[in-house]
C-alpha cells in the first residue's frame, strides 16, 4: 500500500479493516490492494469486526455527532443505531463475545461531557442498554467470562506524563461475577486494555514514555 496515515486497525481471520482519510478501508492480512468501505458518511472511526468477522461496527459522524453505525463486513449500506447526540454520543469499543451486541461508550445523560458510561445495542437496532459498570471508556472480555475496564482512559497521544486524579486506570472482574478490583497500581496513565488469552495488554507511561505492557489477570508478571 502507498504511504498514508492509517489508524484504528481491527482484524478477524485474514481480514483487516482500518481508517484512512476519515473512511473505512479493508485489506487482506497478507497484503494487497485496500478497498474503501465508506464514503459520504462524515468522519468514520473506531471500527470493530464482530467475533465471526461477518459484521462491522464503527463510530460515524454523518450528521455531526458521534454515533454507532453497523454494516456488513464486506461492505454495503451503513445503518445508524444510536441517536444520543453530542461529541461522545456513541464511541464504539467492541462486541460482546457472542456477537449479539455492539459495545460503546457514551456520555448520554451524564452531568459532564467527559463522564462516559458503557452501553450495548443490537446490530439489528432497538433500544440501547446501559451496562452496570459505572464510569468507563473501554471494555474487554476474557476467555472465561472475566471483564477488564478502562476508566479515565482518554486519547493517549495527549497524556504527556499526566499524574493527576483523573489519570487512566484499569479495573478487573476476573470471573465476571460483578466484583471489580484495580488490576495493577502504576504511577502513570493506563489505557486501551485488551484481554488476550491469559494476559491483559494495555498502554502505560509509568516509565516516562507511553509503551505497550502486559500482565496476568492477578496484576503480576508485568512485562513491557
Amino acid at each position: 500500500m502507498p504511504a498514508g496515515y492509517y489508524r484504528f486497525p481491527t482484524i478477524s481471520g485474514e481480514t483487516v479493516v482500518f481508517v484512512c482519510e476519515d473512511d473505512l478501508w479493508m485489506v487482506s492480512a497478507n497484503g494487497g490492494i485496500a478497498r474503501r468501505l465508506t464514503s459520504n458518511l462524515g468522519e468514520a472511526s473506531r471500527p470493530f469486526l464482530s467475533p465471526d468477522g461477518s459484521q462491522l461496527a464503527f463510530t460515524g459522524r454523518e450528521e455531526g455527532d458521534s454515533e454507532v453505525y453497523w454494516m456488513p463486513a464486506l461492505g454495503g449500506r451503513a445503518k445508524r443505531l444510536t441517536y444520543h447526540g453530542g461529541l461522545f454520543g456513541g464511541i464504539v469499543v467492541g462486541w460482546s463475545p457472542d456477537g449479539r451486541f455492539i459495545l460503546y461508550a457514551s456520555n448520554y445523560g451524564q452531568p459532564f461531557a467527559g463522564l462516559l458510561r458503557l452501553w450495548r445495542v443490537s446490530p439489528e437496532g432497538g433500544m440501547p442498554e446501559m451496562l452496570p459498570f459505572g464510569p468507563a471508556r473501554n471494555l474487554s472480555y476474557g476467555p472465561r467470562g472475566g471483564i477488564v475496564l478502562g476508566r479515565n482512559t482518554a486519547d493517549p497521544a495527549r497524556w504527556k506524563r499526566y499524574r493527576g486524579g483523573t489519570a487512566g486506570d484499569l479495573w478487573i472482574d476476573p470471573e465476571g461475577r460483578g466484583t471489580f478490583r484495580r488490576l495493577i497500581s502504576l504511577k502513570g496513565n493506563l489505557g486501551s486494555p485488551m484481554w488476550i488469552g491469559d494476559r491483559i495488554y494495555f498502554l502505560s507511561d509509568h516509565e516516562g514514555v507511553g509503551n505497550l505492557y502486559s500482565c496476568l489477570p492477578s496484576g503480576g508478571d508485568l512485562q513491557r
